[in-house]
């Protein structure tokens, strides 16, 4: 399993754009799994799973936790960093 951190970078925080576009990105592996983990409240969220993601309501600058697992892990995990570090285009 690998475990990282991403931070909320973009202005309005992870919303529903977001969110949406994690699940798209997180669909295009079906060998890797992955979750959100809050780092305060400790619930975590399937990235393939739209309202687990939404109720995570993180503002800018959240840090969270990303945890992937699978054969497909790290490709995963590089595609994920890279949303994150995009601001999710906003």
């Amino acid at each position: 399993m690998l475990s990282l951190k991403v931070t909320v970078t973009n202005a309005k925080g992870f919303h529903l754009r977001p969110a949406s576009k994690l699940v798209e990105v997180a669909g295009r592996y079906p060998d890797a799994c992955a979750q959100l983990v809050h780092p305060e409240r400790g619930n975590k969220a399937d990235c393939r799973n739209m309202m687990a993601l939404m109720m995570m309501s993180c503002p800018m600058g959240t840090e969270l936790g990303l945890e992937i697992e699978g054969e497909q892990a790290q490709a995963l995990a590089d595609a994920i960093q890279a949303l994150f570090n995009s601001g999710f285009g906003d």
